[in-house]
């Protein structure tokens, strides 16, 4: 049996896999998204052992788990080797994963690491989430274990989540910090991660960094105790007779009654964290606003007119404009899904805005992207990268998009993209999804970013009656005095919900 990261990371990879591939490799993941394993064989045998490096990969899950054959963990093991040696790092992490647990091949935790690292250079996340909790139950060094579970657990791997948490909550490696703690304790108790539900009900009865709830410690402590494979099963089961005693016997049902009707959130890469649980029968019960994701946003006017993506206000009950510790609320004035573009205002006027180019940027120009990244996880003051306009064009050839090499990540979305003389060219958006491409191509697509043109902001800005400064390209400053400029007009952004 694979262990529950594994299962993890093959169900979210398959699940989002794109649709562009040879014929064999196709058809195969198709039929392993659809549990026909025996057409995974048979699209796949031909082509793996003609060097196809996918479907190599596949078999190898196949006989790894007992799919459609007779489950082998040492031609498992044979077929990912195969795989791994072109570079797949899917490939490279499942043969990590036998070395650490010796299936199929005798455990060799150098071995583990060595192909835990491959994958991980390539941004594998849960790769990364592995490496990370190597390093600080094998080598107890918890400031790199840190550092390589921080984008694993922001891009979804629960125990990488779980782990930060324990980071944050002991101070081991990171400073200690409750609210972050709690923060990364319930996306991973969201995503089902038992040991983070055990640790949440602890954390909600004694009060830790947060208001003691009874009623939400019983919760989570029942929640815990639905999975029979619980390791701290006697704790929580005293657990949730402490915080029984404490409450009146409605509150328990009530309680009860939510946790016996609970289900873990999908594992999704990069998701946002569910904000509501549900009573038996569908109901759900609001457990009042919760920050559910950040973005980023730019001043365009004086007025206090800000600009950002469609995406980052869409499923925002309120939108907030942090600075430092502090936020103000913001309003959104209007959206244009199509183009992904929101105007929001801010509560009062501003001292500075943007100037836009009047004319479109040049392939291979020089550009800056600021924002607010991986926000909790990085520094909380903006973040400046650079890089060039490597195509005119997004993904399916769209013209309302440019791609550029500058790397951004969640939280960037909604970003101001600055030429060399600090006018803005572009609206940051998206990133190509690496580890989706990974299982299909064998390798990670690197600095493949995109931004909305400046002239698609202009349009959809001028169509709700708000006036901008425009100029010609100028002369070109450092990116040191590009960032100076960019920080009086950038903010980050809360969505609440």
């Amino acid at each position: 049996m694979r262990s529950k990261l594994s299962t993890i990371v093959v169900v979210a990879l398959l699940a989002g896999l794109p649709l562009a591939a040879a014929a064999g490799p196709h058809e195969a993941v198709e039929a392993y998204r659809a549990g026909d394993y025996a057409g995974v064989l048979r699209e796949c045998e031909a082509a793996a052992k003609a060097g196809d490096a996918i479907c190599q990969d596949l078999l190898g899950l196949l006989y790894s788990e007992g799919k459609g054959v007779k489950a082998d963990q040492v031609v498992a093991v044979r077929w990912f080797r195969l795989s791994a040696d072109q570079g797949n790092p899917i490939a490279a992490y499942n043969l990590a994963l036998a070395y650490q647990t010796g299936q199929g091949v005798a455990k060799d935790s150098n071995q583990a690491k060595k192909w835990y690292a491959a994958a991980a250079e390539k941004g594998l996340a849960p790769a990364q989430a592995r490496l990370g909790i190597l390093a600080i139950n094998d080598d107890k060094d918890w400031k790199t274990g840190i550092k390589l579970l921080r984008p694993a657990a922001a891009q979804g791997v629960p125990e990488a989540q779980a782990m930060l948490a324990l980071g944050y909550q002991s101070g081991n490696g990171v400073k200690r910090n409750p609210r972050l703690a709690i923060k990364w304790y319930e996306e991973a108790a969201d995503h089902g991660f038992t040991g983070a539900q055990s640790m949440l009900a602890g954390i909600y009865e004694h009060g830790d960094g947060v208001e003691a709830d009874f009623k939400e410690s019983y919760f989570w402590y029942a929640v815990a105790l639905r999975d029979p494979k619980d390791l701290r099963r006697k704790e929580d089961e005293a657990g949730l007779k402490r915080v029984a005693s404490k409450l009146s016997k409605h509150d328990i049902d009530d309680a009860a009654g939510i946790a016996q009707d609970w289900k873990p959130k999908e594992v999704e890469i990069g998701s946002a964290r569910r904000t509501t649980k549900r009573k038996p029968g569908g109901q759900e019960v609001a457990q009042g606003p919760r920050m559910i994701a950040t973005g980023s946003g730019f001043y365009v006017s004086r007025s206090g007119y800000l600009l950002t993506n469609n995406h980052v206000v869409a499923e925002c009950r309120e939108m907030r404009i942090t600075t430092g510790e502090t936020g103000v609320p913001a309003k959104v004035i209007a959206t244009d899904p199509d183009r992904d573009l929101a105007l929001v205002q801010a509560p009062r006027p501003v001292a500075d805005a943007v100037v836009f180019r009047a004319d479109p940027p040049r392939l291979g120009e020089n550009v800056v992207v600021v924002g607010f990244p991986l926000s909790g996880l990085l520094s909380s003051d903006a973040i400046v990268t650079s890089g060039i306009v490597s195509a005119l064009a997004g993904a399916g050839n769209d013209r309302r998009r440019l791609q550029m090499s500058a790397p951004i990540q969640p939280g960037n979305s909604g970003g101001p993209l600055f030429d060399p003389s600090g006018h803005v060219v572009g609206v940051a958006v998206a990133t190509l999804s690496t580890v989706r491409l990974a299982q299909l191509t064998g390798a990670i697509p690197e600095n493949i970013n995109f931004a909305v043109k400046g002239d698609e902001a202009r349009q959809f800005l001028a169509a709700h009656n708000l006036k901008i400064e425009t100029a010609p390209a100028g002369t070109e400053l450092s990116v040191a005095t590009i960032a100076d400029q960019a920080l009086k007009v950038t903010v980050r952004l809360e969505c609440w919900k």
